[in-house]
C-alpha cells in the first residue's frame, strides 16, 4: 500500500549554534518534504537564538546538484541517501548528523471526491488505470517520491498506460496543488508535503 513505504530524512548539522555571533544569518538548504514542519519551527528557533534562518526549498536531488556545483549552506536537511552522496564527494561533513523524521507516501484526492479503493494491490492498480489524470514528482528531477513511484508503475506493468495521463509539477512544486487546481484527479506525494498544501489552503 502506498502509505506503508517510508522515506528516511536526514539532517546534517554543519554548524554549532554557539559558533555564530549574535543575530547571525544561517543559510539552510532543505528538502520540501519537511517544509511545513520547519516553517513552524523556524520562528521559534529565531526567537530563542537571535539568529535568522535563510531557507532554500527544493527536492533533495536539486539541492545536492547545487552543492556539487559549488554552492554551500550552513545547515542541510536532506534525505539520508543525498547526504551520504555529499559526504562521499567531500561536500559535507561526516558528522554530526541525525535522522530526525520519516515520511510515508499518500494518495491525494480533492476534498469531497469519492475515496479511491487502494485496499489491495489489484484495487490500487485499477484505481490508477481508471483515473483521468494522475500527478507525481518528475523522476527526472530526482525527487524521492517521484523516483519511487515511477519504478512502482513499471513493476505493476502499467508505466506505458499511465504516460498519457501523467502530470508533473515544477521541480520545486507540489503534486497536491495539481489536484487542488483540477489538473489531476489523483496525486502521489510524501505525506508532510500533502499536509503543507492543506495548511496553506486553510490559512489563505
Amino acid at each position: 500500500m502506498i502509505r506503508t513505504y517510508g522515506l528516511i530524512v536526514g539532517c546534517a548539522a554543519l554548524l554549532a549554534y554557539t559558533g555564530f555571533a549574535p543575530a547571525a544569518e544561517i543559510k539552510v538548504f532543505s528538502t520540501i518534504g519537511v517544509q511545513s514542519a520547519l516553517e513552524e519551527l523556524a520562528p521559534q528557533f529565531e526567537k530563542a537564538s537571535g539568529h535568522k534562518l535563510n531557507i532554500s526549498w527544493a527536492t533533495a536531488a536539486i539541492l545536492v546538484k547545487r552543492v556539487q556545483a559549488g554552492e554551500s549552506a550552513d545547515l542541510m536537511v536532506l534525505t539520508k541517501q543525498s547526504l551520504d552522496a555529499l559526504i562521499k564527494d567531500n561536500k559535507a561533513s561526516a558528522g554530526p548528523d541525525a535522522t530526525f523524521a520519516s515520511s510515508g507516501m499518500a494518495m491525494v484526492i480533492k476534498k469531497g471526491a469519492p475515496k479511491p479503493d487502494i485496499s489491495t494491490p489489484d484495487a490500487f492498480k485499477q484505481t490508477l488505470l481508471n483515473a483521468k489524470a494522475i500527478a507525481y514528482s518528475d523522476p527526472a528531477h530526482g525527487g524521492a517520491s517521484g523516483v519511487y513511484f515511477a519504478k512502482l508503475l513499471e513493476r505493476m506493468g502499467i508505466a506505458e498506460q499511465m504516460k498519457a495521463k501523467t502530470r508533473h509539477p515544477p521541480p520545486s512544486g507540489n503534486t497536491a496543488v495539481l489536484v487542488v487546481n483540477d489538473e489531476a484527479e489523483l496525486a502521489i506525494q510524501q505525506e508532510p508535503e500533502v499536509i503543507s498544501v492543506a495548511i496553506r489552503k486553510n490559512t489563505q
